[in-house]
């Protein structure tokens, strides 16, 4: 069954009149902060009712998975349950070995958050989120009972308890209220982005200009990031399996799309191509055409190559036209695949036609990942430092938020915004907890006077978070506002005992501070420096034929790291320099994609026996010892297979054009980045080669 749209409208106020800016109100604030605070009421009201140790852990619960789709609370909330028991089965191993160690004990706890850190950073998603939550669970669980270990046991069941509690009472609450799905979004996502690649596909075609390599990459970010929602379908859909099947499909077409859309600008940019083969190839992109079988489109493209084949014309164009030709053949196989893909998700049946390869694969920064469990290690031994010395019991509440701080900074880049966030939405969630437990909460005593008391919070905590440039704010001021304000079965208004605790949290909030913005803070610059150097090694194994293999993961990789380079280009100064760094990572790293293309296509045509001999030649011509060389050399291998292909029966000769045009791609390449493979010595020096072969 097709799950129902829901309406997304603009804002609540918007029928009756009152404008709203859009920069603060977005889209759906009203219907998120409502269900937001439902389910913190109800959360409160139930861990209240069964006389839990720590009611405030429900209402944090609830904070932590707000998000405003159902799928993203649904997903969290599994991957939350599941880090806590983890984390909280570690509190209690670590407490069994060395309750009587208070310096092995913390040891043990920086070590366990060191490593959950670099695996958080390392994943996506939730399951980043699940990593994180392990580590910092430990702190939660067993630091809060370092001065009584016999309670441990206990205070693992009743964080539990509350987690569960909270978990339940968000899950019932978008259930019943019908917050927005993942579906609808992955379904909008993915039409919005067919129709963007489909008109590039056109304008290619056409001979018209496309979006540059930044805009394109832009766009290729945007369909990974479509993964992100395909992630949280799952627990929305019963038929999740098939239907993301097709979602799947149709990325992986859309990526190949924009590959194959800039390698035809580049063709018809030489200026070479015959208006006969543009005519034809201009042809195939009408309706009738796109709706046509697999098999007819390359029957189609086979009969075209024949036609255009003559001993007469000129080398170099023939061999631009069989690019531009298996290039275009391509674009509609693509195209086809995308369409079936969303089609297939959208009715939830099985996509008549797939893309063969459905890996999506993201760059890893394992540097990255190191330094950030470096900080959390750092940041984390200081705090405890501090509270050892100190020998003061209550430091050891700020050691916990500490903990749980550095570990979920980790998942962002942004972790000098997050310290800044920590050092603002602290002091600012102590002053509203203030007025709240001195002013407010003394002159009622039941759940609803509560609820209404901490309505205006939660909703503008809700507002920060779903505002990208004060969600580290909201963030830190809303998710541990109860924690603050110290919501208990028995509330305390003692200003004393308010004042100590949270004197401890503003301690945490500056060590948090100091660890994230003043301790080796992520460098955009460091970052773009280590793609570049991926890049680089990547393409000098290509070279050597110890690279990867052609594919939707490769592919995937690709623009993904260009998405990586734009980001960090994003906190750069804006310079031409910047745009020529892009430029050219891009077109070295694309020299790796049509390298491994090249590769796989030759092993399928050295199977046909007539052109065993050539294909395996071409094959060891890819082997790149000097680039001016391997060009002429390539040229010369492409030549000699495609006149010894032309003779080939239909099928077998697709196999072997799609050779011919994948060693035509490479030599442009080559000689576009001929200069950059000397300066930044990416060809393996003569005493490192090794002995290729054929495979």
């Amino acid at each position: 069954m097709t799950p129902q749209k829901t309406e997304n409208r603009p804002g609540f106020w918007a029928g009756v009149g009152i404008p709203l800016p859009q920069h603060i109100f977005t889209p759906g604030w009203f219907s998120f902060c409502f269900r937001t605070w439902l389910s913190v009421v109800l959360a409160l009201s139930t861990a209240f009712w069964l006389q839990l140790p720590s009611p405030a852990s429900a209402a944090v619960t609830v904070m932590i998975l707000a998000q405003p789709l159902r799928g993203q609370v649904l997903s969290k909330a599994m991957y939350r349950l599941l880090g806590t028991f983890l984390g909280a089965f570690v509190a209690l191993f670590l407490t069994a070995c060395f309750n009587q160690e208070r310096g092995i004990f913390l040891g043990g706890v920086a070590l366990w958050i060191t490593l959950c850190t670099i695996i958080g950073t390392l994943e996506k998603d939730f399951r980043a989120y699940a990593a994180m939550l392990s580590g910092y669970t430990v702190a939660i669980v067993g630091i809060n009972c370092i001065d009584n270990p016999g309670n441990v046991f206990d205070t693992a069941i009743a964080r539990v308890s509350d987690i569960v509690v909270g978990i339940a009472a968000t899950s019932a609450i978008n259930d019943i209220f019908g917050s927005p799905t993942a579906w609808e979004k992955l379904a909008a996502g993915l039409t919005a982005s067919a129709n963007t690649v489909r008109n590039i596909a056109r304008q290619a075609i056409s001979g018209r200009d496309i979006p540059d390599d930044i805009a394109c990459a832009g766009l290729a970010g945007q369909i990974m990031a479509l993964t992100t929602h395909a992630s949280f379908v799952k627990t929305e859909l019963s038929d999740a399996a098939i239907r993301l099947a097709g979602a799947r499909s149709a990325m992986v077409a859309l990526l190949e799309m924009l590959s194959c859309s800039r390698a035809i600008n580049n063709a018809l940019r030489r200026k070479n191509i015959s208006p006969f083969v543009l005519e034809h190839v201009r042809s195939t992109f009408e309706d009738s055409h796109l709706a046509e079988p697999q098999r007819q489109t390359i029957k189609n493209f086979e009969t075209l190559a024949r036609q255009i084949y003559t001993p007469e014309t000129e080398r170099n164009v023939l061999l631009d036209e069989i690019w531009l030709t298996e290039r275009s053949m391509a674009l509609q196989l693509d195209t086809r695949w995308a369409t079936d893909g969303i089609e297939a998700f959208e009715k939830g049946r099985r996509a008549r036609t797939t893309a063969p390869d459905l890996k999506i694969e993201k760059h890893d920064d394992v540097i990255a990942a190191l330094l950030s469990g470096f900080r959390s290690l750092v940041g984390f031994s200081i705090a405890a430092g501090l509270c050892i010395i100190s020998d003061i019991p209550a430091t050891y509440t700020a050691l916990a938020q500490v903990a749980m701080i550095m570990t979920l900074a980790a998942t962002t880049y942004n972790a000098r915004g997050f310290g800044m966030g920590a050092l603002i939405g602290t002091p600012m969630a102590i002053i509203v907890a203030a007025v709240l437990n001195f002013g407010i909460l003394p002159k009622g005593s039941d759940m609803p006077f509560m609820a209404l008391a901490i309505l205006p919070v939660v909703f503008c905590s809700c507002l920060l978070l779903m505002n990208p440039k004060t969600a580290t704010i909201g963030f830190n001021g809303g998710v541990f506002f109860f924690v603050i304000l110290g919501v208990a079965n028995t509330q305390n208004y003692d200003p004393t005992a308010f004042i100590d605790r949270n004197v401890m949290y503003l301690f945490s909030a500056i060590v948090i501070f100091i660890s994230l913005v003043l301790l080796l803070p992520p460098s955009a610059t460091g970052r773009r420096f280590r793609v570049a150097i991926t890049i680089g090694h990547d393409l000098r194994r290509q070279f050597s034929f110890r690279g990867e293999r052609t594919g939707s993961a490769l592919i995937s990789r690709h623009y993904d790291r260009l998405c990586r380079i734009l980001e960090w280009n994003s906190y750069l100064p804006d310079t031409r320099a910047k745009k020529r760094v892009f430029n050219r990572l891009s077109s070295l790293d694309e020299l790796n994609i049509e390298l491994a293309r090249a590769r796989r296509h030759l092993q399928r045509a050295a199977t046909i026996p007539a052109i065993r001999t050539q294909a395996e030649a071409a094959f060891r011509a890819t082997i790149i010892r000097d680039a001016d060389k391997a060009t002429e050399r390539l040229q010369h291998r492409a030549w000699l297979l495609l006149e010894k292909s032309m003779s080939l029966p239909d099928g077998q000769l697709t196999t072997a054009l799609a050779a011919v045009s994948a060693i035509v791609g490479t030599i442009h390449l080559l000689e576009h980045n001929r200069s950059a493979l000397r300066l930044y010595e990416v060809i393996p020096p003569a005493g490192r080669r090794k002995r290729a072969f054929f495979t």
